[in-house]
C-alpha cells in the first residue's frame, strides 16, 4: 500500500522479457502532482512496464524531494541496471527569450524577473528554433536524482514539448497543442514555424482550462473556426472536458506517438496519446 498520500493511477506491463545481458532503459515524468515512468529497452521504443503516479498533496506528506525519493525506492528502480535514463520535469519555473541571451547571468536575472525566485543557483536553458527555453528546477530534488541516476538526462519537460510541436509527425500541421496532466495544463502555439506561445497552468476543473485555453487564443487572435488544437494527456476522447472543448474550437485532433514505439501487452489498450511526453522524451535529448 502507497498510503493517503500517493495514488496509483496506472500500471501496466508489457510480459514480453529483455533479451539477455539486456538492461533496459528508463523515462520519468515528475511534476507536483505526479510520478509517471516507464521501463522500455535500450532504444526506448518497446514499452515494458508502464506506471502512473498521482501524489495527494496533503499536510505530513513531505516535500517534493521526499515524495519522489520514496517512491524510487518503492517501486526499486535503483536495483534495475539502466542503460539510459531520461527524466523530464514539470514546474513553472521557466522563461523564454530569444537566442541571442544566452549567457548564465542574463539567464539567471530573467528567471528571477519572471519566476519571483530569488535563490536560482544553477540556471539551465535550451534552444530550440531560435529562443532559449531558460528553466531551474529545486536544487534539493535536483542533487537527489542526480545522486540517485548518475548518467541521467533530465530536461524541463515544457522544452520537450516545445520540441516536438515542431518535430512530431502528428503535430508538424497543428496551430495549437494542449497537454493534459495531473492539475497542471501546458499551452503551446506556433505561427509560420516559429513560437508563438507557451505557457503552464494549474487547474481544478474544466472551466480553468476552457478559460486559459481560450483567453489564450483571444490574446493572439487565434480564429477557434481556424485554429487547429491537438492534445495530449491522460484524458480520454468523450471526456466531458474534451466535449466542451469541441464546442468552442472546431478542428480538434489528438497526438500520436512516434511510429517507432511499440505499445503491446496490456499497454495496447492505451489511447496513441497518452502519456505523450514521457513516451517521446528520448526524441528530444
Amino acid at each position: 500500500m502507497l498510503g493517503q498520500y500517493y495514488k496509483e493511477k496506472q500500471i501496466l506491463t508489457n510480459k514480453t522479457a529483455f533479451k539477455e545481458n539486456e538492461k533496459g532503459s528508463l523515462s520519468v515524468f515528475i511534476s507536483q502532482n505526479s510520478f509517471i515512468f516507464a521501463i522500455t529497452n535500450q532504444n526506448f521504443d518497446v514499452i515494458h512496464q508502464l506506471c502512473h503516479i498521482e501524489l495527494i498533496n496533503l499536510p505530513g506528506g513531505g516535500n517534493l524531494t521526499e515524495k519522489i525519493g520514496f517512491l524510487i525506492n518503492n517501486y526499486q528502480l535503483t536495483q534495475k541496471k539502466f542503460e539510459k535514463i531520461i527524466i523530464s520535469i514539470l514546474s513553472k519555473d521557466f522563461t523564454i527569450v530569444p537566442e541571442s541571451y544566452s549567457g548564465a547571468i542574463e539567464i539567471k536575472e530573467l528567471l528571477t524577473f519572471s519566476t519571483g525566485v530569488s535563490e536560482i543557483k544553477n540556471p539551465h536553458f535550451h534552444t530550440i528554433n531560435n529562443i532559449n527555453f531558460c528553466y531551474s528546477f529545486d536544487q534539493e530534488l535536483i542533487q537527489n536524482l542526480e545522486k540517485t541516476f548518475a548518467q541521467a538526462i533530465i530536461k524541463h519537460s515544457g522544452a520537450i514539448n516545445i520540441e516536438l510541436l515542431f518535430s512530431n509527425h502528428s503535430l508538424i500541421n497543428c496551430d495549437l497543442f494542449l497537454i493534459i496532466n495531473d492539475g497542471l495544463i501546458e499551452i503551446a502555439a506556433k505561427s509560420n514555424n516559429n513560437l508563438l506561445f507557451f505557457n503552464v497552468f494549474s487547474f481544478e476543473n474544466n472551466e480553468d482550462v476552457l478559460y486559459y485555453l481560450l483567453f489564450m487564443m483571444e490574446q493572439f487572435s487565434l480564429n477557434p473556426l481556424n485554429t487547429k488544437l491537438l492534445i495530449g494527456g491522460q484524458v480520454q476522447t468523450n471526456d466531458s472536458l474534451i466535449i466542451s472543448i469541441k464546442k468552442y474550437i472546431k478542428h480538434v485532433e489528438f497526438v500520436v506517438h512516434n511510429s517507432n514505439l511499440k505499445l503491446e501487452g496490456e499497454l495496447n489498450k492505451l489511447p496513441q496519446h497518452f502519456y505523450f511526453t514521457l513516451l517521446n522524451q528520448y526524441l528530444c535529448v
